[in-house]
């Protein structure tokens, strides 16, 4: 039998956009929703066994009767949900237990790294769920989509596969991380609407991209090794090359983001892609963003990807004092003084500066709080980000947060990274709000940073919408400050 499947970002009773992709468990403030890439890399591998559907529902505006109604339409055998820490409850027991009703024969299953954390708890909770699929998703989705194809009673032969059996929940062996990820298929996109995914001043759309995978540090306050692992595993140049061009082919994409914990944490592979960029001329179609650790101050390297169409580099700088690097077990050559350098090196090439800071992580003081602001207005960065600290099951603040009760009476939807839910031993929860408020406002209300972001629009219609998402975006920290 030829499955159809529904790959599914569920809305939420408030009609938020959130971010389900990977670690990135975050509501939409920026206007730049992330296409639902692991979704697309399921579907790109289930095309010679079914037929699929992606329904993302925050992009495209559509409310829980909405969606429930283009799911139904689809007809699905299977129903697949991403899931993220602070939406848990509302995409397995409000949209699921909806999608059940509606249409009662088909299966559900989570993904997510909540749901690869926690696969047990998550099926005791949430009886909607028949199936949970755990870490790496793609083949595990694959071999289930066959058995269910086939019949198969027995499911307990796949790795990375969750179950209930009867009122016994099962949990399969994990499944090991796929080391050739060149084997995968590109992902597909069967119904979604790239017109919905618009980086936010230059209005166009963008796609994500998957460089690499894993990461080899420890940072306490991350959790993507649970979902990748922590071995570095590389796509190859020419796969890559490949991708692009199916973007620019067929879905009229030319901006990417390059989505992986560090696209500079092996330097040697990244100029043998950026060369072969510029030897196809893809230099000159595309443009985009990447993230990176701050131990690299190769200003050589970042002008090659600032020659291959590399225009902003978002750094993990996380705090602005050495002692709460070392608290939160950063590890690497991560240093106040190497993040210094690495961002000058970065600027000095032509590229955007974007500063990732992490508040109210246990141990910090009002005065380490202060210093991270400082640092932050250091720094020639154009943006910069002020998340809270999130214990996410899977990273070790998680389990440290646990083993001290500081979970106790939580639940899952105060576990954000847009409102404290620790506090610092030092500080409450509501004081780290203000900081955070406080930090937003020291660090864009002042001209330095209006003139840098100045500079990025090119045409007359990136200005109209930088000036419309700057008016936005001003309010809202002002509504943040007067709140707290």
């Amino acid at each position: 039998m030829r499955m159809r499947i529904a790959l599914l970002n569920p809305p939420t009773p408030a009609s938020e956009t959130w971010v389900r992709e990977g670690r990135c468990q975050q509501l939409d403030i920026w206007g730049a929703p992330y296409p639902p890439l692991t979704l697309a890399s399921i579907a790109g591998q289930l095309a010679p066994d079914g037929d699929c559907l992606i329904v993302d529902s925050g992009p495209a505006g559509l409310d829980l009767e909405a969606t429930l109604g283009r799911v139904a339409a689809f007809g699905p055998n299977l129903a697949i949900v991403a899931t993220a820490t602070p939406t848990i409850a509302t995409d397995l027991s409000w949209f699921a237990d909806a999608l059940k009703q509606r249409l009662p024969d088909s299966r559900i299953a989570a993904i997510g790294i909540h749901v690869s954390c926690l696969p047990a708890e998550t099926l005791r909770d949430f009886p909607a769920v028949d199936y949970i699929l755990r870490g790496e998703v793609e083949l595990t989705c694959r071999e289930l989509v066959r058995a269910l194809a086939d019949g198969a009673r027995d499911l307990r032969h796949i790795t990375g596969l969750a179950f209930r059996d009867a009122d016994t929940i099962v949990l399969n062996a994990p499944r090991a991380f796929l080391e050739d990820l060149d084997a995968l298929a590109l992902p597909a996109w069967p119904g979604v609407d790239f017109g919905q995914y618009r980086l936010p001043i230059l209005d166009v759309p963008f796609n994500l991209l998957a460089f690499a995978r894993g990461c080899p540090f420890h940072c306490a306050f991350c959790n993507a090794g649970v979902y990748y692992g922590k071995k570095l595993r590389r796509r190859s140049p020419e796969s890559l090359i490949r991708e692009i061009r199916q973007n620019i082919r067929e879905l009229g994409v030319r901006d990417f983001l390059f989505l992986t914990e560090s696209s500079t944490l092996d330097p040697a592979s990244l100029r043998r892609f950026l060369a072969l960029l510029r030897k196809e001329g893809l230099h000159r179609q595309i443009r985009w963003v990447s993230n990176s650790r701050v131990d690299v101050a190769d200003t050589g390297l970042f002008r090659e990807m600032r020659e291959a169409g590399c225009w902003q580099v978002a750094f993990g700088l996380e705090f602005g004092t050495d002692r709460m690097l070392r608290l939160a077990r950063k590890g690497g050559k991560a240093t106040l003084a190497t993040a210094r350098e690495t961002v000058r090196a970065a600027v000095a090439a032509g590229i955007i500066a974007d500063g990732h800071f992490i508040m109210g992580y246990p141990g910090e003081t009002a005065d380490d709080l202060r210093q991270t602001i400082a640092f932050a207005r250091s720094l020639p960065l154009t943006f910069a980000h002020f998340y809270a600290a999130a214990p996410f099951p899977g990273s070790r603040l998680y389990e440290e947060a646990v083993a001290s009760g500081a979970l106790a009476g939580q639940n899952w939807r105060s576990i954000n990274q847009h409102r404290s839910s620790l506090g610092t031993g030092h500080l409450d929860p509501e004081t780290v709000d203000r900081f955070i408020a406080l930090a937003y406002r020291r660090f864009y209300f002042r001209p330095r940073t209006v003139l840098r972001m100045l500079r990025i629009p090119r045409r007359p219609v990136e200005y109209a919408t930088l000036f419309v998402k700057g008016i936005r975006f001003a309010w809202d920290v002002l509504v943040k400050t007067l709140r707290h």
